[in-house]
């Protein structure tokens, strides 16, 4: 099937369907993100008052205090430029995508938009020097994702581009397409290419590191001390995350054979309730009842990864029926009520409790536990023919099955490393909360997912590392403490969560082949 350039870096299929493009992609992207941000996401935030581009633009600042209020009031016209410049982008985009003929100078209005996008930040940037108030400090995360996205759309055509003219186009003759026709003839060398490989190979490692740089920046201050690099606030952010970092952990082992788990927040709520039941309904002493808890989970693994080799059912439909199963378990044993656990005389044993204390009052237990989990694993998946094995099954199954792999049996112990160590998260999340409920870790499933992806993985299977899945747990984890200590509302987070999620699921279908697991 043969294909063709339009001239910007958009190839299409003899059809005239187009191919996008790694910034194509970035572009849809970050239109939608200006869009959302604008309409869902704080602009302003003052005293846990919190209001929208869209509301302000259409309501004004009320709700905000007098001084801050009359100054952005003189702002609102200029909120105007913000869907301008979504429409002349989408409206680019269109063009350029839509059919097999491209519009002369439809390229244009992407950085166009792009450019009045970027206006109003600096009428916005002007005005807070002219007054006596930083407007700045007021900002919240939509201004700031609205900013760095329409400064890209602004940004990309220019830097970005067919390392070369076609045939049939003239020879750029302007000052402006020779230097982009410059940079991307930069880009398409060897040595460019090698650094973009890298940066896909390790792009976890720079998404963890500008997460952790946003929260100190943009963390409240109290006392002259910034929240976010406070003892207890690191001390909190680890041991929330040790609950997602064990779950990706064996979520990353099924997607590298290209399967889902979507059973796991059930099982988790299961052995929690489970395991609360047993110490204190029945008194197990403490390692017996992770024992059974455990063995539990590697029997729900092994039913998952049987039903989908023996009847050949895809793995989100088997697992999907056992996130029902396993929550309906979970509100049978407990009765419908949560387990409480309390330890001494009559309770639980006191052994138990250590799985959700911290040494020397500051180290997470759930957290060297996590870490524990994830070295093990790394190893395995590094130096072991087990995970050699889920990786070229990931690659292709077929090939691997011809080599001599037992694939059944190699996709079937990675569905029960998957739930066993969602059992013992649900035994970290007992122990944490000092209680089992059969309600507890709804949608832990999809913060798995998340964070595998966004560590790198690729959801077609073959590629992903354990450091990657456990940075992508740090990145959530650390985006929700971010968002939290400014006051930001948790529906707000689920839509941020979800754009983040979008937007690695979107560079991992345009990263380079040779950019490594």
């Amino acid at each position: 099937m043969s294909t063709g350039s339009t001239g910007r870096g958009i190839s299409r299929t003899a059809w005239g369907s187009p191919r996008l493009s790694l910034v194509d992609v970035l572009c849809l992207v970050s239109t939608a993100a200006i869009l959302v941000s604008f309409v869902a996401l704080p602009w302003l935030t003052e005293d846990g008052t919190t209001v929208t581009g869209l509301t302000l633009l259409v309501s004004g600042a009320d709700s905000l205090t007098a001084p801050l209020g009359s100054v952005l009031s003189e702002l609102r016209p200029a909120l105007l430029l913000i869907p301008a410049a979504v429409v002349l982008a989408a409206v680019g985009l269109f063009l350029m995508l839509g059919g097999r003929v491209q519009p002369r100078g439809a390229a244009w209005l992407v950085p166009a938009g792009g450019l009045v996008g970027v206006a109003y930040f600096v009428i916005y940037l002007i005005n807070d020097r002219q007054t006596s108030m930083m407007l700045l400090q007021y900002t919240g995360v939509g201004f700031w994702l609205a900013f760095f996205t329409s400064g890209f759309l602004f940004l990309q055509h220019f830097a970005v581009g067919s390392a070369a003219p076609t045939h049939a186009a003239p020879m750029p003759g302007g000052i402006w397409e020779r230097w982009r026709l410059g940079l991307a003839r930069l880009f398409d060398g060897p040595r460019a290419t090698q650094i973009i490989g890298s940066v896909f190979r390790f792009q976890f490692l720079f998404g963890l590191i500008i997460v952790v740089v946003l929260a100190i920046v943009f963390s409240p201050v109290r006392d002259e001390a910034n929240l976010f690099l406070s003892q207890r606030n690191l001390s909190n952010v680890t041991r929330d995350v040790s609950e997602t970092g064990i779950l990706a952990v064996g979520m990353l082992l099924v997607i590298i054979i290209g399967g889902i788990d979507l059973s796991v927040g059930s099982v988790v709520a299961l052995s929690a309730t489970g395991v609360a039941f047993l110490l204190m309904r029945d008194q197990v002493p403490a390692y017996a009842g992770i024992s059974l808890i455990l063995l539990m989970g590697l029997a729900i693994g092994w039913f998952n990864g049987w039903v989908s080799e023996r009847f050949r059912v895809p793995s989100f439909v088997t697992t999907l029926a056992m996130l029902s199963i396993a929550r309906g378990l979970a509100v049978i044993w407990s009765n419908r009520i949560a387990v409480p656990l309390s330890y001494g005389e009559g309770g639980a044993d006191p052994a138990f409790e250590l799985i959700g204390t911290r040494i020397e009052g500051v180290v997470p237990v759930p957290a060297l536990i996590m870490f524990v989990v994830a070295i093990i694993m790394a190893l395995v998946l590094r130096y072991s023919m087990f995970g050699r094995y889920l990786y070229a099954i990931g690659g292709n199954q077929t090939a691997a099955r011809l080599s001599g792999v037992a694939v059944s049996r190699v996709k079937i112990t990675a569905f029960m490393l998957c739930a066993f160590f969602a059992a013992l998260t649900g035994i970290v999340h007992a122990a944490q909360l000092d209680q089992g409920s059969p309600n507890e870790a709804v949608g832990y499933e999809l913060n798995a997912i998340a964070a595998v992806v966004i560590g790198g993985a690729s959801l077609a299977g073959g590629k992903g590392t354990i450091a990657g899945a456990i940075a992508g747990a740090f990145i959530l984890g650390i985006l929700d403490n971010m968002l939290s200590l400014n006051n930001v509302d948790s529906a707000a987070q689920l839509v941020i969560k979800g754009l983040l999620v979008i937007g690695a699921v979107a560079i991992q279908q345009v990263r380079p082949r040779d950019a490594g697991a």
